[in-house]
């Protein structure tokens, strides 16, 4: 498939597919304390992460059996990566509602509840260049357990390990997505509701490493560009 810019879980979407819009943010808990003559004490209680919604049109021959897909993880509850542009999220859909028109155009509408948001802690954007390589590296570090790649040998003051370490990615991402492509052969072809389910249930489990994978290295590639700047 070709121009993909958001994927849900091992569901990619395209052309139509794509929503103009991607509604995402929340809300900081908070606790307000009122001051006797005025004034208050305001303490963070962290996140408090808001649904994320968008809608589109399912197009094309598969269109069935990815609107089918998602409305399967949507009664099993499955957590499911949402990934589009710099954004990456741990989600489980709380709505997903589809109107059938033809076997190759199907609108829907997702809303999903964010579970995790893994990249939040690590965003430093108005930090000097040194320290927007370490929090990228940081950031990649939190993703290497998901995404199944180790960071052994990158440093944020020698470029030494990073091309490795990019290899090793670029390798990865390219068998994760042949997986990913068996995983959707089986739940399109599967005879019975258990063989459905396990595909849906290893679809989810190879595109979290997946999204995991490639949101480290676009850490790992922006950290070396930065720290090449800086050497």
């Amino acid at each position: 498939m070709t121009n993909v810019v958001l994927t849900l879980g091992g569901v990619p979407f395209q052309d139509m597919e794509v929503p103009e819009k991607i509604n995402f943010g929340g809300k900081q808990r908070v606790a307000v304390q009122n001051l006797i003559g005025g004034g208050r004490v305001v303490s963070a209680l962290g996140l408090d992460d808001g649904e994320i919604s968008f809608s589109g049109i399912f197009s094309g021959a598969d269109a069935v059996s990815r609107a089918q897909e998602l409305d399967a993880a949507r009664a099993l509850g499955a957590q499911l990566p949402l990934v589009w542009g710099g954004f990456y999220y741990i989600v489980v859909i709380e709505a997903f509602k589809a109107e059938y028109r033809k076997s190759t155009l199907i609108p829907f509408s997702i809303n999903c509840l964010v579970v995790t948001d893994p990249l939040a802690a690590a965003a430093n954007l108005v930090a000097p260049l040194a320290n927007l390589v370490g929090g990228d590296l940081a950031a990649a570090l939190a993703l290497s357990g998901q995404a199944g790649t180790s960071m052994q040998g990158i440093s944020a003051t020698s470029l030494a390990g990073f091309a490795a370490v990019q290899s090793v990615l670029s390798a990865g991402i390219s068998s994760m997505g042949l997986s990913m492509n068996a995983a959707s052969s089986a739940l399109n072809g599967a005879a019975t509701p258990d063989v459905g389910v396990a595909a849906v249930g290893q679809l989810g489990a190879v595109s979290g490493q997946l999204a995991g994978a490639t949101a480290m290295q676009g850490y790992v590639n922006r950290a070396g560009v930065n720290l090449g700047s800086l050497l």
